[in-house]
């Protein structure tokens, strides 16, 4: 029996964002949507709203800033994604999830679950966060946005504490170029990714018309062609996806459910990159209560179609789309 080499190796970019190449290294679920069983890979939280930032790109600018989710609440959807064989966690925004009052806590009991953990930050507050605690995280992604702002202690104490957490778990990056402040900090941000080495993906902003975001990914491209070295800085082009989901196929809370500071589990972690959602999580794309997440996906689960004028996850959503075609003679392919 001749053994095939896994000799195509991904560029790490694909490592460290979403794309499809992920999702087939989990054929498990996808058979069992074809056998018509649920059971998403990992869930999102936002756990508070509360934000020590202000960054001009931000998707979720127009949210009430003051609601956190509620612990007990919260805990109760850890158990009902552990029962569900869910067994990865990523904290993320709307806010600042280390200024969530209980991000120690909930840490901890993600940890006793034997579940794998990420967090997306700012790195501004890590001082919340137990020492021991970052430990826990199989990974962290800080937020470079930072030196879109003028303040040069923020910067440098932002510095400190990425260098510090280097230390306790393995780092990566993102930096979102913005519409309003445009390529002017790219060369910044390439700098402290190459002083560190730390991975970093170099996103557009995705809240305009497609046509936009197309022009904007090749203005990036020009800007990059100035540096001669960039080696740990990315253009993230190669999953933002700009054709439209055949039949609106709206079907992210089968693979990685959202859930949001309001207490509803939410069909898409990025609903609000789309224009017309103003920067919110509309109430139209909530799938369930954090209180009946078990029961849903068990019994109440539901297929959904939605038109957004943007989609993060197009490639995404037809791949789990394509699994649940039904067609004749499907061993002859």
């Amino acid at each position: 029996m001749v053994k095939i080499e896994k000799s195509f190796k991904a560029p790490p970019i694909y490592s460290v964002t979403s794309n499809e190449v992920k999702m087939f290294k989990h054929l498990d679920k996808m058979a069992a949507i074809q056998q018509g069983r649920v059971s998403p890979v990992m869930i999102h939280i936002a756990p508070t709203n509360v934000c020590n930032q202000n960054c001009a790109h931000c998707c979720f600018s127009e949210r009430e800033r003051t609601i956190s989710l509620d612990f007990g609440l919260l805990k109760s959807a850890l158990d009902q994604s552990y029962n569900l064989g869910i067994r990865a966690v990523e904290w993320t925004g709307g806010g600042e999830p280390t200024l969530y009052h209980y991000i120690n806590e909930a840490t901890e009991y993600v940890a006793e679950k034997k579940m794998k953990l990420g967090m997306n930050t700012n790195a501004l507050s890590i001082d919340n966060v137990k020492e021991e605690n970052w430990g826990k995280f199989q990974w962290v992604r800080v937020a470079l946005n930072v030196f879109d702002g003028d303040d040069e202690a923020r910067i440098k104490k932002f510095e400190e504490n990425v260098k510090y957490l280097q230390d306790k778990t393995k780092i990566t990056a993102c930096y979102i170029v913005s519409q309003e402040i445009g390529c002017k900090n790219i060369g910044r941000v390439i700098e402290f990714t190459n002083k560190h080495k730390i991975l970093s993906r170099l996103a557009p902003d995705c809240i305009q018309t497609k046509e936009a975001i197309k022009n904007q990914i090749n203005q990036i491209k020009k800007e990059l062609e100035k540096y001669e070295n960039h080696e740990y800085i990315y253009l993230s082009d190669f999953n933002v996806y700009l054709f439209d989901r055949e039949d609106n196929a709206c079907l992210m809370h089968m693979w990685k459910p959202f859930l949001y500071t309001d207490g509803y589990v939410y069909a898409c972690p990025s609903s609000e990159l789309a224009i017309e959602n103003n920067r919110t999580m509309q109430t139209k794309f909530r799938v369930c209560h954090a209180s009946e997440i078990e029961n849903y996906y068990k019994n109440n689960f539901q297929v959904f179609h939605h038109a957004c004028s943007y989609c993060k996850y197009a490639k995404q959503n037809q791949i789990l789309y394509s699994l649940l075609k039904e067609v004749d003679d499907k061993d002859f392919s």
